[in-house]
């Protein structure tokens, strides 16, 4: 399992909880074999595992549903990018882009 793999795996799935379930645990086995992408995967995972905490039993609706999906997907879009170039700076950077996103879509910052 790689980043790239449960990019693809993502973006093939329904918008449904099952989908950032699978993503989280596809994160967690990243972490846990390829340890330089802990941040990142954890970051993914985090954002997967609070999609389900707070929709699993509420019901969505489908645009809001697509819309989530296109936001994490875009998440992991731009750290596929930037672990595709193996600069180091490039991936710190773009994982602080994704959490200073996210965090503004929360209303965190």
């Amino acid at each position: 399992m790689n980043f790239t793999t449960a990019v693809q795996e993502f973006r093939q799935a329904l918008p449904g909880t099952d989908a950032f379930k699978r993503v989280r645990v596809q994160c967690e086995q990243i972490i846990r074999s390829i340890p330089e992408h802990a941040a990142m995967c954890f970051v993914i995972g985090e954002f997967c595992r609070a999609y389900v905490l707070f929709y699993e039993d509420q019901e969505v609706s489908p645009e809001f549903a697509q819309h989530v999906k296109a936001q994490l997907l875009g998440y992991m879009d731009s750290l596929e990018a930037a672990l595709e170039t193996a600069d180091e700076r490039q991936l710190s950077a773009a994982l602080n882009q994704v959490v200073v996103a996210y965090a503004g879509s929360r209303g965190l910052v």
